[in-house]
């Protein structure tokens, strides 16, 4: 294999080339271009990039993104994944974060139609896996609906990946024989009567919360209304499996006050379960023991 992603020089040259890539919806409607058809249409793969180090892409998926003509990314994707596409690929910025969108999901699912009906080879850029919490089902709908062909790419999920880079194995046969994964950003609407907190309690096994920093109050107490042990281990993990990662640990009954002091922030993954207790035997990564397996500044690594 051919050497692959490198480190940036400076947070300031990051900035810039993302701002030269980024456009509004409505302008890279109007400026797509008109391509001699590879294809009598095109193709959108649907790509996890994994949950935050730019190495946990699969191979797979690094393929489709060097092959790219256009890369339609989300707010936590690695610079330096987009890097690895090519210097004439279209790079189309369409990342959510809470109570800000700088595209609506009807918006990207329109873009991704438009840019594969020009005949583009189209690579939609996810966090984690695209199946798991990120919209990939909604978009491969969208897709299959107006005939375009497309291919699901999986990505590691940051449900199971960032637990590991804490130390923590979400099963273990003496402490959790299941995994129960839910989101924490419930979605309000007349068909969602939201997550049923208090029947989770009454579950067994390890419980896994995406998007849920900002409930986590609301959502601990439900849970010990529902009857969990107050005592139970709970975790907070932000920024997992990259050098800024920050792990806080404690009890239901606690964790939300601890991570609240800690400043957690999202992106973050909530874990809750016996499993959490493994977390400091177990705890591995450690930011400054990059150094030691080469993985520095202007650092090349191959893949």
């Amino acid at each position: 294999m051919s050497t692959v992603m490198r480190e940036r020089n400076s947070s300031a040259d990051s900035g810039g080339r993302r701002e030269q890539w980024e456009q509004t919806a409505d302008q890279h409607f109007d400026t797509i271009p008109q391509l001699s058809e590879r294809f009598a249409r095109g193709k959108v793969y649907l790509v996890g990039a994994g949950p935050g180090d730019p190495r946990l892409i699969t191979l797979k998926g690094l393929d489709c993104l060097r092959a790219a003509d256009v890369v339609i990314y989300d707010r936590l994707i690695s610079p330096l994944l987009l890097e690895e596409a090519s210097s004439h690929a279209t790079r189309v910025f369409a990342g959510k974060e809470p109570g800000c969108h700088s595209m609506k999901q009807e918006q990207i699912n329109a873009l991704l139609i438009t840019y594969a009906l020009q005949g583009c080879l189209v690579v939609r850029l996810k966090g984690g896996d695209p199946f798991l919490f990120g919209r990939g089902g909604e978009e491969a709908l969208a897709l299959a609906d107006a005939g375009i062909s497309f291919e699901v790419v999986p990505g590691v999920s940051s449900a199971i990946a960032v637990p590991a880079y804490a130390g923590i194995p979400v099963t273990h046969r003496d402490h959790a024989s299941s995994v129960t994964i839910v989101t924490g950003h419930e979605q309000q609407s007349q068909a969602s009567a939201g997550v049923k907190w208090e029947q989770f309690a009454q579950m067994e096994g390890t419980l896994v919360i995406m998007m849920g920093v900002e409930s986590l109050g609301h959502i601990s107490q439900r849970l010990l209304t529902g009857g969990l042990a107050p005592s139970t281990p709970a975790a907070v993990i932000q920024q997992g499996t990259v050098p800024q990662q920050k792990v806080v640990s404690g009890s239901v009954e606690n964790i939300a006050e601890r991570a609240r002091a800690a400043g957690i922030k999202s992106p973050a993954v909530i874990v809750i379960g016996a499993v959490v207790a493994l977390s400091d035997p177990l705890a591995w990564f450690h930011t400054a023991g990059l150094a030691e397996i080469g993985i520095g500044e202007a650092e090349r690594f191959q893949a």
